[in-house]
């Protein structure tokens, strides 16, 4: 009994000196681990999907692709019906993005809390006699504006498992909601989760 209880001692003395050891060495250097939480991590995928596309659009836009070994052109590589249609989008509010931001400019539109363009309906008005042709095109890009997010939206919400259904598209609304508040040009209006409206 006695033999054991000294086992069982050699054995706990160098255990706890080195727990020691390490509480003292993870003091002096200052050692800090960092845990994402999930919703940090949602964000950076969803994020992560939306430049993905955007990426994919100047590569097809871009010249053909060469094969580095024959020196022949490669055939485009074949894409599924989403993500053809959400790269169709993607590239459809890149052709519109400078009117868009002009209507931010003069105010008719706004960065909604949805992800989605606002329309206000006040200024809407004052130009539906001023110009009624100017009108139906800032209708006409609006819609168009939010149907592409739309799309990009279910895209984003198909290749993350995380995400599922309107939970999932609403979610995806939100943080990329966030990411067009923070891209905000000074002088455009934005609206916050809690509903509120400023101009930055």
């Amino acid at each position: 009994m006695r033999a054991m209880q000294s086992y069982v001692g050699l054995l706990l003395g160098p255990l706890a000196l080195l727990l020691c050891g390490c509480n003292l060495l993870g003091g002096l250097v200052g050692t800090q681990i960092e845990v994402k939480g999930g919703q940090r991590s949602l964000e950076e995928q969803v994020l992560g999907s939306f430049e993905h596309l955007g990426e994919e659009v100047y590569l097809i836009a871009g010249v053909r692709a060469i094969d580095p070994v024959s020196g022949e052109p490669t055939p485009p590589r074949t894409m599924t019906e989403s993500e053809a249609r959400a790269l169709a989008a993607r590239r459809r509010i890149e052709f519109n993005r400078d009117d868009v931001l002009e209507f931010k400019r003069e105010g008719y539109v706004g960065e909604g809390n949805d992800g989605l363009l606002a329309v206000f309906e006040a200024e809407m008005a004052g130009l539906e006699v001023a110009d009624p042709r100017r009108l139906r095109l800032v209708r006409e890009l609006v819609e168009e504006e939010n149907e592409d997010r739309r799309v990009i939206m279910r895209r984003i919400v198909d290749t993350n498992p995380e995400l599922k259904g309107e939970r999932g598209l609403r979610a995806v609304g939100r943080i990329l909601a966030a990411r067009y508040r923070q891209e905000a040009e000074a002088g455009t209006r934005v609206q916050f989760p809690d509903g509120t409206w400023t101009t930055r």
